[in-house]
This record gives structure tokens, C-alpha cells and sequence, in this order.
């Protein structure tokens, strides 16, 4: 990722990205106490699969949109 994205940029995007799927639950570990908690599950782009260090293409249209 070449630049700093705001926490309210990453958990915004993703909370509206449909493609959104956690790393943990893509490794095959799924969603339990021992690793994302209900009280801290948070949806944050670069906790998805597709993030690859900022080069999602969904959130490079979406973070134009944002204008920050």
C-alpha cells in the first residue's frame, strides 16, 4: 500500500463492499471466539482477500469517490 488510508476510509468501503470476505474465514478457520469476536469484528479492507496491499480495484473506484 504506497498510500495511508483513514480508518474511516478502509471500515467505510468495506462495510458497503458486497465482495468483502475476512482473511480468517478464507483460510479456512471460520469465524469463532478464538480469533474475531462479535464485540471486535470489524470490516476493514485490508483484513479482505481482495485488499492485495491496496490494489483492490473496488476500492480504487470506490476511494476516488471519497475525494479525502
Amino acid at each position: 500500500m504506497d498510500k495511508a488510508y483513514t480508518e474511516r476510509q478502509v471500515r467505510g468501503i468495506a462495510e458497503e463492499c458486497r465482495e468483502f470476505e475476512h482473511i480468517i474465514n478464507a483460510m479456512g478457520y471460520g469465524y469463532s471466539l478464538l480469533n474475531v469476536s462479535p464485540e471486535t469484528y470489524i470490516r476493514r479492507c485490508p483484513d479482505c482477500v481482495n485488499w492485495l496491499g491496496g490494489s483492490c480495484g473496488i476500492f480504487s473506484d470506490e476511494i476516488k469517490e471519497w475525494g479525502e
